[in-house]
């Protein structure tokens, strides 16, 4: 006849069990996560900066500029509304470690960025585009390098150092190039690892 020890045993071998299958689903599934919020990002960045490129570059009509311009913001509300819903609204059972670092490193990057142009401005009297982006891309690039070894997933790490390479080809050319270079960048290093990401965790 099983003793109470043995019950109790066996009940904490069974929650451990599903303690650890619930941690490696959940690990799975922001891994996922992370993968779509890599190309959502990744596809509004590109968009914007693209667009900014292009409108500058090549002669367009007002009326495909102002459509332009709004389908811009609505993408960039629509990248924001996405992210709050990943990030605090989808149901997790366990929140890992990653999660939450990753969290606080784009937080942080982001800070750092306005907190630049805050210095920036008041050092210049104004708002150098032309010196801030290439900036922003090393920030940008900190925050895809860190979030690799956070992840262990070295195509991030790698994509660090491209955003690190183009932003010191940027900071060689005017404003309407950089865009051009940004995006590009942008490409590289959020849409094509999100979506190797999201590929190899539907295979697990």
């Amino acid at each position: 006849m099983e003793t109470s020890d043995e019950k109790d045993s066996t009940f904490n071998e069974k929650q451990s069990i599903e303690t650890i299958k619930a941690a490696i689903a959940t690990s799975k599934r922001t891994f996922l996560d992370d993968g779509i919020l890599l190309i959502i990002w990744g596809l509004g960045l590109f968009v914007s900066n693209f667009w900014n490129f292009y409108k500058s570059d090549v002669l367009t009509a007002w009326w495909f500029r102002n459509m332009m311009d709004f389908l811009q913001i609505a993408l960039g509300v629509g990248v924001i509304g996405l992210t709050i819903y990943f990030i605090f609204f989808r149901r997790k059972k366990v929140t890992t470690f990653a999660a939450i670092s990753t969290r606080y490193v784009w937080i942080g990057v982001i800070l750092a960025h306005n907190i630049t142009v805050i210095i920036t401005k008041s050092v210049l009297n104004e708002i150098n585009f032309t010196l801030l982006q290439p900036l922003q891309m090393v920030l940008i690039g900190f925050a895809l390098f860190i979030t690799g070894g956070i992840y262990r997933y070295y195509l991030l790490v790698a994509g660090g150092f491209v955003m690190w390479i183009a932003a010191s080809i940027a900071a060689n050319y005017d404003l309407n190039n950089q865009y051009l270079i940004r995006s590009i960048a942008e490409f590289i290093c959020f849409i094509i690892p999100g979506y190797l990401m999201i590929r190899s965790k539907k295979r697990i």
